[in-house]
């Protein structure tokens, strides 16, 4: 029942949703539980199209789509060393102790407020069959006080995104 109010809620809005409540969870590494990240981005599918020539007509082709293409996620934070395991991973590559390629499901959801100012899911993409293609750490300069930032791209098979009104894509 109060799943059907957020839903009420957030369809019946008549503005988009913000971007700068989310959390990041990397399932099956440690303790699943979610970490800070400043920035995601790439999260993309696409399909290039085939042409083929109608049989008897020369004056048509018909365009039928490929295969999907995912493009890689990036994912900014903060340099962080709470999570041992997770840091070992990606700086790894996706890579364990025996030689292995160990992928995850990364889970990324979109957060707003209620009515009564509780923090509730709205949008939720799940990447399967997650490894880091790269990692890169960033600038330390002894002229600037900033955060030293880590850039993580992630390769991934296929997503499913979940909306307030259920999954979206249906394969």
């Amino acid at each position: 029942m109060a799943f059907n109010n957020i839903l009420s809620e957030f369809s019946s809005s008549n503005y988009p949703a913000m971007g700068y409540r989310f959390k990041v969870t990397f399932n099956g590494i440690g303790d699943n539980s979610s970490c800070p990240f400043q920035s995601v981005s790439m999260i993309s599918v696409s399909n290039k199209s085939t042409l083929i020539s109608d049989g008897g007509d020369n004056t048509r082709e018909y365009k039928l789509p490929t295969k999907n293409k995912y493009k890689d996620a990036k994912l900014v934070r903060g340099l962080m060393s709470n999570n041992l395991s997770l840091l070992q991973w990606l700086e790894n590559l996706g890579v364990d102790s025996s030689g292995r390629l160990k992928t995850l499901i990364v889970v990324i959801e979109l957060l707003n407020t209620n009515n009564l100012n509780q923090l509730i899911t709205i949008e939720k993409w799940s990447l399967y069959d997650c490894f880091p293609t790269s990692f890169l750490l960033g600038e330390m300069n002894s002229q600037k006080s900033a955060v030293v930032l880590e850039t993580i791209t992630l390769a991934y098979s296929k997503y499913e995104r979940e909306s307030v009104g259920g999954i979206l894509n249906y394969y």
